[in-house]
């Protein structure tokens, strides 16, 4: 049940997944083992699921008048206040207490501060940001995106007692950043029409949706795409690298066979968002194979990862299997025919 009403399904992999990938990248930039941080790994886990729990739950909350007009569907629906409360409180407690542990360390501290900031000026009245237009993009992206993986960037540097590398503090920062806003412009266009039914003045709605294509084609994106272009050539991982071309291969052999699409930002029937599975599946698992050649007991957290995170990395395969049948048996078809 509590997964439920805190949305996991939504949350779980789209954005954690890419940010352990953050701290795999981080760890091969310093050539440290990524099973030595085990205990880190712990701990922003701990950090990061109440976090995204709470944004969800504090979400559905305080848009239940709005997704009732809309006819949109609120997982809060016919819940008693103690309910939520309580469901509340267990997102907020353990969150004070990760803030409690990091008292001592004011980056640490702001940086985790700020994503819940980020999430409640989102949601909540009188200020609520998701009826602010750009705001309400900035705030959606800096929460769910900048700062839980700028945190786990600091973690790394922390535990290998380094300083942070300003240059990859930065350029995970625009990677980061842009893809949160890709990520909630993509979500406020699919939620246009309920959008509209109330008057909610989100940013998707106060922009035409070809303004907001070129948005995401020409500006966005290309600077999500540079910044994860320097990553890739700062953490040399050539495995990142073949990765991203099978990827590539993946969504051109689903575009030819299934008629699927890929978009920037507007969401089309049959169309999944450029990346997002790669920043899920394939960057992670290559991360973890590198870094596996160089510590072998990497290998281990390259099992336990595709235990925490299976959804995407199953479907992917059920995928590539689909379309290498579908490759053999119009291979054996054409063959039978030229024979013939």
């Amino acid at each position: 049940m509590l997964p439920r009403v805190v949305r996991a399904v939504d949350w779980w992999e789209f954005k954690l997944s890419p940010i352990f990938a953050t701290v795999y990248a981080t760890a091969l930039l310093l050539n440290v083992s990524i099973a030595s941080l085990w205990p880190l790994l712990l701990l922003a886990l701990a950090a990061l699921v109440p976090g995204a729990a709470y944004v969800s739950v504090i979400n559905d909350l305080t848009d239940m008048e709005e997704d009732a007009a809309s006819g949109k569907s609120n997982r809060l629906v016919g819940r008693s206040r103690v309910f939520v409360a309580v469901v509340l409180t267990c997102c907020v407690l353990p969150g004070v207490a990760v803030a409690v542990y990091w008292r001592g360390d004011a980056l640490l501290l702001s940086l985790y501060l700020a994503a819940w900031a980020a999430f409640t000026l989102y949601s909540v009245p009188p200020v609520r940001l998701k009826k602010r237009g750009v705001l309400g993009l900035l705030a959606d992206a800096s929460g769910a995106h900048l700062f839980p993986t700028l945190l786990v960037v600091v973690l790394v540097f922390r535990w290998s007692a380094v300083a942070p590398d300003s240059a990859w503090f930065a350029t995970v920062a625009v990677w980061s950043l842009s893809l949160g806003l890709r990520g909630n412009l993509w979500h406020q266009l699919g939620d246009r029409q309920h959008d509209e039914r109330v008057g909610l003045r989100t940013f998707a709605r106060r922009h035409k949706i070809t303004l907001l294509q070129r948005v995401g084609n020409f500006v966005i994106f290309p600077s999500e795409a540079v910044a994860f272009a320097v990553m890739l050539r700062l953490v040399g991982s050539r495995a990142a690298v073949v990765a991203l071309v099978v990827y590539l291969l993946l969504e051109w052999s689903r575009r030819m066979m299934w008629r699927t699409d890929v978009v920037v930002v507007v969401p089309k029937e049959r169309s999944s968002i450029l990346m997002l599975e790669y920043y899920e599946v394939f960057f992670p698992v290559a991360l973890l194979l590198s870094s596996a050649t160089l510590h072998r007991w990497d290998a281990l957290v390259l099992v336990a990862h595709l235990l925490l995170f299976p959804g995407r990395a199953t479907r992917v395969l059920k995928d590539v299997l689909k379309l290498l049948k579908q490759a053999a048996f119009m291979f054996v078809e054409t063959f039978r025919r030229s024979g013939s």
